[in-house]
């Protein structure tokens, strides 16, 4: 049977690691909608339809106000993806704290990148989320491993940060 949360987890973790800042309002909708799958999966051990819908009204409210409130909506998807790839990121390494002491460090650091640095912030968080929702996602469907795991991650969050820089270096020509 076709696990259809890891294989939205895909898709959307796609989307983010290779064009999370050129379409920031489609980026702050899938961080959100990760966020909040990763979230019901952590308190219910199962999305659910209810967790499903949820995440989507989730996504597409952090979307629309993406086109308003681009600075705020950018802290705040900074906040997500710190939240939601932390724990995943540390999990990807035999790391496995308290879920919700990983994500508030997750959203600090998250925060701080975008706050600080906000195009490469956005790169940095939308190519890391994306890196990590791919390889959870894969590694939930098929056991790859610790190793190619983080190797995987590695690779896809260095090909997402270079393609976003290069798309950054031709909207700024």
């Amino acid at each position: 049977m076709i696990n259809w949360v890891a294989v939205l987890s895909i898709v959307a973790g796609l989307l983010l690691l290779f064009a999370g800042r050129k379409f920031f309002w489609l980026a702050a909708g899938l961080a959100a909608f990760i966020f909040g799958m990763n979230l019901f999966q952590a308190l219910f051990k199962d999305v659910g339809v209810i967790g499903l819908v949820l995440s989507a009204i989730g996504g597409v409210v952090l979307g629309w106000l993406a086109v308003k409130f681009i600075k705020l909506v950018g802290y705040i998807v900074g906040a997500l993806a710190g939240a939601a790839a932390f724990p995943l990121l540390l999990s990807l390494f035999g790391i496995s704290w308290s879920w919700l002491l990983m994500a508030v460090i997750g959203a600090v650091i998250g925060f701080l990148l975008v706050r600080v640095f906000f195009d490469w912030g956005l790169i940095i968080m939308t190519a890391w989320i994306g890196a990590n929702s791919v390889v959870s996602s894969l590694n939930g469907m098929v056991k790859l491993g610790s190793f190619i795991t983080s190797i995987g991650f590695l690779i896809l969050m260095i090909a997402g940060i270079l393609t976003q820089r290069a798309m950054l270096k031709k909207s700024k020509q």
